[in-house]
C-alpha cells in the first residue's frame, strides 16, 4: 500500500489564481522567506507531472518573477512556470516535529498566504507518530466535531509508526486557535495476514482488502476524463474548478462524478476504498457558518446534546453533502442510495472503506456516482474490492506514559470515553504518549490506528446578533450553503488581490 508521506489537502482559496488575474512581477517569496522552516519539496503540474526538489540548505527550491526554480533530488537544474503548477508540496520541519504540507501554489503568492495555510484551519488537533528519526505528522481525529454534543471517536492509520526500544511514541498537539478536549486516546494494534490490509469505515469498524480494483472508467458530468485524477492513491487530487463557477448558476454548485468498475457476475457485496478529505475553504466554511449564529451559538450547541436535534443536523448533512458525500449506484435501471464518505482532513486525507450492498446489481459492472458540492471536497482515489472480510487480531492498547503540557500524568485521563477530558486551551501545547509494544505476531503484518475520541471549541467572534436570514436559508433551502460559501469565497478573493495590489 501507498505510504502516507504528505499531508493531502489543497488550498481552493487560492485555486486558479493564475489565470491572467495578476501580474507575474507581483508575484513574490516573501512567504518562503518569513518561514525558514519551510521548503518547497514537490510540485504537481496542471498536466499531471509531478517534480521532486531537494530540501538540503541551500539547495532548496524557490519562485523568482513567474517561475519555481530549484534542483531536483537528482541534481537537475529545473525551471517551472507558475502558470503550469496545480499543488506546491511545502515540508516544514522543526527540532521534533516534520510534515509536508500540500498546497495550491497561489498560497506563496497572496500576502500571508502561508501563515494561513499553516495556522488558520478550523479543525481538530494534530496526531505525530515517533518514526525512529522524528515526529511525523500522521494524523487528524475527531474533525468537524466543534461541540461536546458532536463528539467522535476516530480511528486514525498511522503510516509513519515504528516501534523504537520495546514502544510507540505519539504527540497530540494543539496547532490551532481552538480548545481541544481529548477524552481517550489508544492504540489499536492489528495483525492481519501479509496478502491483506486492513483499512477502516467512518463508524470505525476495520475491513480486509485484498484486490483492490481501479475503475474503469472515470467522468465528470461534461464527459471530462478524470482516470488520471481518480486511480491511484498518489500526489494527484480532483477538485472542484472553482473560479469557472458561478454562485447565481443552480448547476454550478454542484460537480459529478460517474465511476465504473468490474464487478464479477456473483458478487453481493463490495468494499469501496475513498481516499480523499475536505478542504482548507470547507473547514473555514464551518468556521463562518458557526459565527453568523452570533450571541444564539451556545444555546445551539447545547441544542444539540438532543437526539432530534442531532438528527435533524445529520439529515441537512446528507442532503447538502458538504462534510457527508453521499454514494449512489446504478440499480434497477435508477441510482439508489448506498452509503456515504465521511469528511475529514483538511490536512491530511484517510483512507476509509464504505461498503456496498450490490444484491440488486446484474451484469459485469458496477457504477457509482458521487455529487460534491463546489469547493468541498478534494477526492484522490476510488477503488472497489471483492474480497470475503479475512480473520485477524487486534490489541487495545492503552498507554503506558502519558504526559501534558502541564506536567501532569494523563493515562486515567486518556483511558476511556468517561468525559474526563485532557483540555488543550492555546496553541502550542501538546502531550507526549508512549504505548507498549505487543509481540510480533508470525507470518503477520501489523497496522497500528490511533483510537481517539473528543470535540473541540472554536475561538471565534459570535457576538451581537445571529445572521439568522442567513442562517434559515443555509437550514431550508437546499444548495444554499454552497451558494453562499462560494459568495464568500469571491469576496475573499477579492479582498486579497486588493491586499497584494497595495
Amino acid at each position: 500500500m501507498f505510504k502516507r508521506t504528505i499531508v493531502a489537502f489543497t488550498l481552493i482559496c487560492f485555486v486558479a489564481y493564475l489565470q491572467g488575474c495578476y501580474s507575474p512581477r507581483q508575484i513574490s517569496r516573501e512567504q518562503l522567506e518569513q518561514h525558514p522552516d519551510c521548503s518547497i519539496a514537490k510540485v504537481v503540474t496542471v498536466d499531471g507531472e509531478i517534480f521532486e526538489f531537494t530540501t538540503s540548505p541551500g539547495l532548496r527550491a524557490h519562485i523568482r518573477e513567474n517561475m519555481i526554480e530549484g534542483r531536483l533530488k537528482d541534481g537537475t537544474l529545473t525551471r517551472i512556470p507558475l502558470s503550469q503548477v496545480k499543488m506546491v508540496y511545502i515540508k516544514r520541519f522543526d527540532a521534533v516535529r516534520s510534515c509536508i504540507l500540500g498546497i495550491s501554489v497561489l498560497v506563496l503568492l497572496f500576502v500571508g498566504g502561508l501563515s494561513y495555510a499553516l495556522t488558520e484551519k478550523g479543525l481538530c488537533p494534530f496526531v505525530y507518530s515517533y518514526n525512529a528519526d522524528e515526529f511525523i505528522f500522521d494524523g487528524e481525529p475527531y474533525g468537524g466535531a466543534i461541540c461536546e454534543g458532536l463528539q467522535r471517536t476516530d480511528l486514525c492509520r498511522l503510516e509513519h509508526l515504528n516501534a523504537v526500544d520495546g514502544e510507540y511514541r505519539l504527540l497530540l498537539t494543539n496547532e490551532v486557535n481552538q480548545t481541544q478536549y481529548t477524552d481517550e486516546f489508544k492504540l489499536l494494534v492489528v495483525d492481519h495476514p501479509q496478502e491483506v490490509d486492513v483499512i477502516q469505515d467512518a463508524d470505525g469498524n476495520i475491513y480486509t482488502v485484498a484486490a483492490l480494483q481501479k475503475p474503469l472508467l472515470a467522468v465528470d458530468h461534461r464527459n471530462e476524463d478524470l482516470q488520471q485524477w481518480l486511480s491511484e492513491k498518489d500526489l494527484l487530487f480532483w477538485e472542484s474548478d472553482v473560479l469557472s463557477k458561478d454562485p447565481a448558476n443552480p448547476a454550478d454548485l454542484r460537480d459529478t462524478l460517474f465511476l465504473t468498475f468490474p464487478k464479477p457476475a456473483n458478487a453481493d457485496k463490495a468494499k469501496l476504498v475513498v481516499h480523499g478529505c475536505t478542504t482548507l475553504w470547507g473547514s473555514q466554511m464551518l468556521r463562518r457558518m458557526t459565527e453568523i449564529r452570533g450571541d444564539q451559538l451556545e444555546n445551539w450547541y447545547a441544542g444539540l446534546n438532543n437526539a432530534a436535534q442531532k438528527e435533524m443536523l445529520n439529515a441537512w448533512n446528507k442532503r447538502e453533502q458538504i462534510y457527508k458525500l453521499q454514494v449512489y449506484i446504478w440499480a434497477a435501471n435508477t441510482w439508489a442510495h448506498r452509503g456515504e464518505i465521511m469528511g475529514g482532513g483538511p490536512f491530511i486525507a484517510e483512507e476509509r472503506v464504505v461498503p456496498l450492498d450490490l444484491a440488486d446489481i446484474e451484469g459485469d459492472t458496477l457504477k457509482i456516482r458521487v455529487s460534491p458540492p463546489t469547493g468541498f471536497w478534494q477526492l484522490n482515489s476510488f477503488a472497489v474490492d471483492y474480497s470475503q472480510d479475512v480473520p485477524f487480531e487486534f490489541h487495545d492498547i492503552s498507554a503506558s506514559s502519558a504526559t501534558g503540557h502541564d506536567g501532569v500524568d494523563l493515562r486515567s485521563v486518556l483511558e476511556s470515553t468517561d468525559a474526563n477530558y485532557y483540555v488543550m486551551p492555546e496553541v502550542g501545547q501538546r502531550a507526549y504518549l508512549t504505548f507498549p509494544v505487543p509481540p510480533p505476531k508470525l507470518n503477520s503484518e501489523r497496522t497500528v490506528f490511533a483510537k481517539v475520541s473528543g470535540y473541540y471549541d472554536m475561538h471565534l467572534n459570535a457576538s451581537g446578533k445571529p445572521k439568522s436570514e442567513i442562517v434559515h436559508r443555509i437550514l431550508s433551502e437546499p444548495g444554499y450553503v454552497t451558494k453562499f460559501a462560494l459568495q464568500e469565497y469571491f469576496k475573499w478573493r477579492s479582498d486579497q488581490l486588493e491586499k497584494a495590489e497595495k
